[in-house]
């Protein structure tokens, strides 16, 4: 409590004391045969009552301090200090234009005290580059002294401040999540973007689905009117209720008439990755293509027109139309072996992956940080962006694939695919998929008004834009 809640709490109570034990004064007086009105009395009782408490609160400092930070120490408000030990004394989000060290200024700490956090936490986390947008609680001890402060850094984490005996210790945690299974179904009108969009899917869920199945389906090419998908994925679901989109459990997508499966399994090794219904790996040396959006305008052919130089030259590889500054990922693991720019590719990427296998990015209009020969690329990794520089009429990539010294259609490459299901982890396996296949065969991939559910009681604790059709028009 504070200075004004003191005073006034034993103000009344010092008077109800008061006027109880000298109420009847009145009549003692008139008994002894002395005279004294009731009224008089009463006032001097009062005015006495206000003197020694006013010396009270002057002779005790610890009254006059901030009520926000210190609990008041008389035992009636015990009760009332467990309690609020547990909740925050300050919360809220950070707005715009404020920074740490205003924000602390605001819940009391003096600026080295908040020096000495920001330097406990660098390695951490950065405090000078809080944003609007982020959530904090700020907590006091028994004592009113800042304790401990946590500050959320996305949707999944948040950093941990605790202040004991003059030490500072920061720490990054996960928020805790609770996860449940539910399945989603669609059927592909346009594309697997749309689709998703159209059926009420999140959109993680179809971003995951084309980078699963990346490696056998190909998402500007492969798919028809009518293809459909089924989908079992986790919803994991904050303390505070947000929910969020877990990873894929397992997955069919039917395009052409042809099924393909996808079951989340951990092999022996401990690795965990996507295995089709036979137990192979869905991840293969080289992806299907290289971008998250586009279409293809040209096609790889040993004899096409060409656009700029009107006449007819073979085509070595194939034309993907983007919009400038697309991503380009790397189709594979490899070594960079060579950046540069020509007149007729432009700004160009060359890969050395494993196998004899040799990947060309041409027309770029840049490249990504640390690109440069010797430096190592992972499959997914993005290496430079979409341009249209050199002989391009518009914007795209030109994606060419090399087999030794000869260069082929990278849409017919046939691939051999990584680790399969151990012998000793098959048991496992076939008992998971057949779990995950009965689940899916009971999921209804219809048109129409959202088609998503929640499947079982939960099971416990525990990128990018989607694939789409670009308008553009080019050719090289």
């Amino acid at each position: 409590m504070g200075l004004a809640a003191h005073f006034l709490q034993n103000f009344f109570l010092a008077t109800l004391f008061s006027l109880t034990l000298f109420g009847h004064v009145g009549y003692f007086t008139a008994d002894c045969g002395k005279t004294m009105e009731n009224d008089k009395l009463k006032s001097i009782v009062l005015a006495t009552g206000s003197i020694i408490l006013l010396f009270l609160v002057a002779t005790n400092p610890g009254l006059q301090k901030d009520a926000i930070w210190h609990a008041s120490k008389t035992s009636g408000d015990s009760v009332d200090v467990a309690a609020a030990a547990k909740a925050p004394q300050f919360a809220g989000i950070v707005s715009r234009n404020m920074s740490f060290f205003d924000l602390m200024i605001k819940c009391g700490l003096d600026a080295p005290s908040i020096k000495l956090i920001e330097k406990a936490a660098r390695n951490v986390y950065d405090f000078r580059r809080i944003y609007p947008g982020q959530r904090y609680e700020v907590y006091a001890g028994e004592d009113g002294n800042i304790e401990s402060m946590q500050f959320s850094v996305g949707d999944t984490s948040y950093i941990d401040i605790n202040i004991k005996d003059g030490d500072i210790s920061a720490e990054k945690k996960d928020y805790e999540f609770s996860t449940r299974l539910k399945t989603a179904s669609g059927t592909i009108t346009n594309s697997l973007y749309l689709a998703c969009k159209e059926q009420g899917i999140p959109a993680d869920v179809g971003d995951q689905l084309a980078n699963i199945f990346a490696w056998d389906i190909n998402f500007w090419t492969d798919m028809q009117r009518g293809d459909y998908f089924k989908v079992i994925y986790e919803e994991r679901i904050r303390f505070d209720g947000m929910k969020k989109v877990g990873r894929i459990v397992a997955a069919e997508f039917n395009t052409q008439g042809r099924g393909h499966y996808a079951f989340m399994f951990k092999n022996e090794d401990g690795k965990q990755d996507y295995y089709d219904e036979n137990g192979k790996s869905l991840r293969k040396q080289l992806l299907k293509a290289p971008l998250t959006y586009s279409r293809i305008s040209s096609n790889f052919s040993h004899r096409r027109f060409h656009p700029v130089l009107h006449h007819f030259a073979p085509h070595l590889g194939i034309d993907y139309a983007a919009p400038i500054g697309t991503p380009v990922m790397a189709t594979g693991d490899a070594a960079v072996i060579e950046t540069g720019r020509n007149s007729a590719n432009g700004k160009y990427i060359k890969l050395r992956h494993s196998n004899g296998y040799t990947t060309y990015y041409l027309h770029l209009s840049r490249f990504a940080k640390g690109m440069h020969p010797g430096a190592r690329v992972r499959q997914g990794e993005v290496i430079g962006y979409v341009g249209m520089t050199g002989y391009a009429t518009g914007p795209h990539l030109d994606y060419r694939v090399k087999k030794g010294n000869t260069f082929v259609n990278p849409r017919k490459i046939s691939l051999p695919p990584a680790q399969p299901v151990t012998n000793a982890s098959m048991a496992s396996f076939i008992d998971l998929r057949d779990r995950h296949l009965a689940r899916l065969s009971s999921v209804r991939a219809d048109v129409g008004a959202a088609n998503v559910a929640a499947t079982a009681s939960p099971t416990g604790a525990e990128k990018g834009t989607l694939r789409g059709e670009s308008s553009s028009s080019v050719s090289h």
